[in-house]
């Protein structure tokens, strides 16, 4: 049965126009990708403590820990540089006997932010997409029934979610994530153009809520993601006050910059 949440979910921030054109070179790219999420596999069986994410419901105080470094993939280029492209082709590949046709497998949920389409951008709805690609993956069972807690219910709902993001992604995605058994495999969250909707420039401070845009959410909490979930995100290289939210927190994330000319 659908969830009442689940029809407010953004369909266009879970499509790409480039779906099913032909994706020439740029095979380095996707063994890149394959040694980082190899390494995000041998890191779920190291014994390096992440920060721990403390939740409170009521009187009661939760404190969930993560094992691992936080560390991503951070996707520059510049405009029309085949970043949106590579991202297209890793989640639908265009060759069957390519090495993103096993990769396409290990995306736990995926966003593309369009410019042109303000829905997309916007924080509440890309947490309820998130929420409703992870229970329709199949990849990690039971994450559903975490979901179950009427208060958590209520999180997911228009207006709710967007008065506070912070909690919700919370509470929605990375608690339930890190209460969930570590799959055989590392998984992975991608996110195209994460610095659409960001009128920031660099040197200016950024919301204090570390919520107002899909990359302040990703970057204010990306140190408590589970150690086998690899945060794939693309920018433009000329977005500098937005990959700097990524790559200058080096004390807990650790960034391949990617350069896609």
């Amino acid at each position: 049965m659908t969830n009442p949440w689940e029809e407010k979910v953004c369909k266009m921030a879970q499509t790409s126009l480039l779906q099913g054109k032909q994706f020439y070179c740029r095979e380095w790219v996707f063994h890149k990708l394959q040694h980082c999420l190899q390494e995000k596999t041998n890191c779920c069986n190291s014994a390096v403590n992440t920060p721990s994410l403390v939740m409170n419901s009521g009187n009661n105080a939760s404190v969930v820990s993560g094992k691992g470094a936080a560390w991503g993939v951070l996707l520059v280029g510049g405009p029309g540089s085949g970043k949106t492209a590579l991202c297209t082709e890793l989640l639908w590949p265009s060759s069957p006997t390519s090495l993103q046709r096993g990769l396409h497998r290990q995306a736990l949920a995926f966003h593309f932010c369009k410019a042109q389409d303000s829905d997309t951008l916007c924080v509440g709805g890309f947490i309820r997409s998130l929420v409703a690609q992870i229970c329709r993956s199949g990849l990690l069972q039971g994450y559903e029934d975490k979901l179950r807690d009427p208060a958590v219910q209520s999180l997911l709902q228009p207006g709710e979610c967007e008065r506070n993001p912070a909690e919700a992604f919370k509470r929605c995605v990375l608690l339930p994530l890190l209460g969930m058994k570590p799959p055989q495999q590392s998984l992975y969250l991608l996110v195209d153009s994460v610095d659409e909707g960001c009128n920031i420039t660099e040197g200016e401070q950024t919301s204090t809520s570390l919520s107002g845009t899909v990359a302040e959410l990703l970057a204010g909490h990306h140190e408590f993601f589970p150690p086998w979930l690899l945060l794939l995100c693309s920018a433009r290289k000329q977005s500098k006050a937005v990959t700097k939210m990524f790559t200058g927190k080096c004390n807990y994330c650790h960034v391949c910059i990617l350069m896609c000319y």
